[in-house]
């Protein structure tokens, strides 16, 4: 049996705004704007609803899964200096029915770098800021978590046959034996507190934590049916929990937690959502955890500045900031929508209920127009000087057409894709923000897709390869992604080459290795690659680390 529960290649930039930004409302997709920073850059694909979830590198997910017996599992005929795991026993392959799985026979390429954790079935889940890889072992039903320096790997919880792990700066949150309604136990994990089973009925992906990693925020006392649930605060080790609301509604009004200086900040719906913007964002100041409501019949989203200081809204008066704590709203547009703060919180950018894409000072506020035909935003530049959009989408398949703007000056957009076949199956632009990074033509069957570079000056755009089906942005013009992407269902997704581009300095793609698990991490410093092998069981099966070419 082989149930995929959702699509684990959201990633997080540190001034992105994701497409869940979905800027008609949709019954079953809930956009999430965080503040402070990070954003989503891919909506989810779950079981049975589709959210954004808010990360800091990834989201890892959830699956049924079938299993050989153990006696496959490693054998001592290689040294690694990594002691073996006598419990990973060997996870089948089950390709998507109809679907080719992988070729039986052929040479196989041993992986490259330093081996941290040995095993059959592990896969990568995350990494956390402080340089811990979080990983699971998919035949044991385990998490753990090793340091990318090299260490002993540290059990973090026991997952059942599905579960959700999410990692948020220094914290990691799983929730295991997670029910049909998205409802399952939740651990929390992190390098200086440990492990701690906090919240027994908990909402899957619904976490997180301060800055610093000293508090979280999380959804609890859930009902059976995932229908309500209560908003707790706590400290990173689950104690001295302190409920903020109580009896919130969950359906289509997830809470969007986050932090922003010494508040924490949560959207909620104290009864079931209406037609239109429903949502109130309160504020809560520590240490009392006093409230603060900023902002009433709101669109369940937001965002703030980097000091913490101002919330971005958005209701029917239009888009707007807020004192986190509370004071004098400011609108920037009364025919403003949803939107992001860039710039560290100096200006907007936006969508007007007409679709029109527009940009304005915090501050003083002015309005001006960029573009139009806006109908969701995929990510912006690290620079935040350009905005990757979509302005249709295809209900059936969930690709978009494909646009690139700039947010600095007026109608400097660019048609990267005019068919409703694309996505951004990964980063969506490079770290130094000279490149768009998207695919087009997703494989129906395996999710992949031809994945292509464009230059935000303009100019033709890059294909870099044929059958991607993740990318992550490295130092710089480096990207590095997967291709060639075999489907093998289970928690490993699939498999595929691991390979890296220096756009600076050409286009032209280098192998980093071959038949990888396609599931793959970077370090905080974005200069070394973390990834599973699978292949091939035995002592050189495991959890690798290496550096970007």
């Amino acid at each position: 049996m082989n149930l995929a529960c959702r699509d684990p290649r959201s990633r997080l930039e540190t001034s992105a705004t994701g497409p869940g930004l979905d800027l008609a409302e949709q019954p079953e997709t809930i956009p999430l704007v965080l503040l402070g920073g990070p954003m989503i850059s891919r909506s989810l694909t779950l079981c049975s609803l589709s959210i954004p979830a808010f990360v800091w590198t990834s989201v890892a997910g959830c699956s049924a899964h079938s299993t050989a017996t153990a006696g496959n599992g490693a054998s001592d005929s290689q040294d690694s200096g990594v002691p073996l795991n006598p419990d990973s026993g060997v996870v089948v392959d089950t390709p998507p029915p109809g679907c080719p799985g992988p070729t039986a026979g052929g040479t196989v390429t041993p992986p490259v770098g330093t081996l941290l954790a040995s095993g059959n079935s592990l896969s990568a889940r995350g990494v956390t800021s402080d340089g811990y890889e979080i990983f699971s072992d998919d035949f044991a039903s385990q998490l753990y978590a090793v340091p990318v320096a090299g260490g002993a790997s540290q059990n973090i919880a026991s997952l059942g046959s599905k579960f959700w792990v999410t990692v948020v700066g220094q914290i990691v949150f799983a929730w295991s034996n997670v029910t049909d309604a998205n409802v399952g136990a939740l651990t929390i994990w992190s390098s200086a507190g440990g492990s701690h089973a906090i919240e027994p009925a908990s909402f899957g992906i619904l976490g997180s934590s301060s800055p610093d990693g000293s508090q979280v925020l999380y959804v609890g006392n859930v009902d059976s049916q995932g229908q309500t649930g209560d908003v707790f605060v706590a400290k990173a080790d689950g104690s001295g929990p302190t409920r903020l609301l109580q009896g919130q509604q969950l359906a289509g009004c997830f809470p969007q937690l986050g932090f922003a200086g010494p508040y924490a900040i949560a959207t909620h719906c104290d009864v079931p959502r209406g037609d239109g913007p429903s949502a109130t964002i309160s504020s809560f100041q520590a240490p009392g955890w006093t409230r603060t409501d900023l902002a009433t019949n709101a669109e369940n989203v937001w965002s703030a500045d980097t000091a913490g200081t101002i919330v971005l809204a958005s209701s029917s008066s239009g888009v707007m900031v807020v004192p986190v704590g509370g004071g004098p709203t400011v609108t920037l547009d009364s025919s403003g929508y949803m939107g992001q703060l860039i710039q560290g919180g100096q200006l907007a950018v936006y969508s007007t209920t007409t679709g029109v894409l527009r940009r304005s000072p915090t501050a003083a506020p002015s309005p001006m127009t960029l573009g139009s035909g806006v109908g969701g935003f995929y990510g912006f530049s690290p620079s935040g000087n350009n905005v990757l959009y979509y302005q249709n989408q295809n209900q059936a398949t969930g690709a978009t057409d494909l646009f690139l703007a700039s947010t600095v000056a007026p109608g400097m957009q660019q048609t990267l894709s005019s068919a409703q076949t694309g996505a951004v199956n990964g980063d969506a632009f490079t770290a130094d923000s000279a490149y768009a990074l998207y695919a087009t033509g997703n494989n129906v069957c395996t999710g992949a897709a031809a994945f292509n570079a464009s230059p935000v000056i303009g100019g033709a755009a890059i294909p870099l390869g044929s059958s991607v089906w993740s990318d992550l942005s490295a130092t710089a013009a480096k990207v590095v992604f997967t291709d060639n992407y075999v489907a093998t269902g289970g928690l490993r997704y699939g498999r595929a080459d691991i390979e890296s581009v220096d756009l600076a300095a050409g286009a032209t793609p280098t192998l980093v290795v071959s038949q990888a698990d396609a599931n793959i991490d970077m370090t905080p410093a974005r200069d070394q690659i973390i990834y599973s092998w699978s292949v091939q069981p035995g002592s050189l099966a495991g959890i690798y680390v290496t550096p970007v070419p």
